[in-house]
């Protein structure tokens, strides 16, 4: 997946998220997948606590985007959980090696993780 539209609107929309007062204590954020019928919807959480050891750390919310959630259709990224995991990982790992607000905020945590709800987390950046 290599849409550089789709792309700068997901950066845009991670800068609008975390652009708002952010609770205290957020010590790694992590962005939830759900598989919808045309997308895999994605939203960010902000979690207390970061453990690599323990896989739920980041089911202990403290912020969390407000809706709409950002949606990667079908007909781009693909229809399979596998596709839409791939292409938001992607798109997650260019956008941290920005200098966007959004990237230096998740940057300043412990731990930035994709992954679908009810599945396993992938680190994707660590202090």
């Amino acid at each position: 997946m290599n849409d550089p539209k789709l792309t700068a609107l997901f950066a845009q929309w991670i800068d609008a998220t975390l652009a708002v007062k952010l609770p205290d204590g957020i010590a790694a954020f992590h962005f939830n997948l759900y598989d919808c019928p045309d997308t895999h919807d994605v939203e960010i959480v902000g979690c207390p606590l970061y453990d690599p050891s323990d896989s739920d750390w980041a089911c202990d919310d403290i912020f969390m985007s407000r809706k709409p959630r950002f949606e990667l259709p079908h007909d781009i990224v693909g229809q399979h959980w596998e596709r839409g995991l791939q292409a938001a990982s992607q798109m997650l790992k260019t956008y941290l090696e920005t200098n966007a607000p959004g990237s230096q905020r998740m940057r300043e945590s412990q731990a930035v993780s994709v992954g679908f709800v009810d599945g396993d987390l992938h680190l994707l950046w660590s202090r």
